[in-house]
């Protein structure tokens, strides 16, 4: 008897040593495959889209403008400092201009800062407004060809000149252009 106490006494220690080697190699596996996995992925992460909002508000009487010409404000509520280049606004023909192009406060639109669009002077690339459903698209664009559609407005209603306007010469309160 004094044999098997010595053999099962000398193979106790085999035990804990191989279980602490395969625990640490089943670790090692794990975290090599979790490794191949992340980085597998670096390549398709992106920068997070630019945080910011854009506000409107229409003028279909066209008050305080030139010739009682309908209006949308786009004003740049809250977010980030943008490139007043790199943010364009389409007009549902598929007419563009940039916001540098219209606001005269720099190559950098802050928050509060607006653009007047009424299809006249320095936006004049864009359809003026002449009737309800007419959109205007605000885009911000980066250097490398990516955009996203930050804000889409339409006309609500028709244009709603007040009476004697001279840019309404038959009174019906739609503008001679349109």
């Amino acid at each position: 008897m004094g044999e098997t106490t010595r053999r099962s006494e000398g193979s106790r220690g085999v035990s804990p040593v191989v279980g602490v080697v395969l625990l640490t190699a089943i670790a090692v596996v794990l975290a090599g495959v979790i490794a191949t996995l992340a980085l597998g992925f670096e390549g398709k992460l992106r920068d997070p889209a630019p945080s910011g909002g854009f506000d409107r508000e229409y003028s279909p009487s066209g008050a305080d403008n030139t010739d009682d010409r309908p209006y949308v404000t786009i004003t740049h509520q809250v977010g980030r400092t943008i490139d007043a280049e790199n943010v364009v606004i389409k007009d549902g023909s598929g007419n563009e201009i940039t916001w540098s192009a219209v606001w005269t406060g720099g190559p950098e639109g802050y928050a509060q800062e607006y653009v007047h669009i009424d299809g006249f002077g320095s936006d004049g690339a864009l359809d003026p407004i002449c009737e309800a459903g007419q959109v205007y698209v605000v885009v911000l664009e980066d250097d490398d060809g990516n955009s996203l559609i930050v804000n889409e407005w339409e006309a609500p209603s028709d244009p709603d000149l007040p009476p004697g306007s001279p840019s309404d010469s038959d009174g019906d309160g739609i503008p001679d252009w349109c």
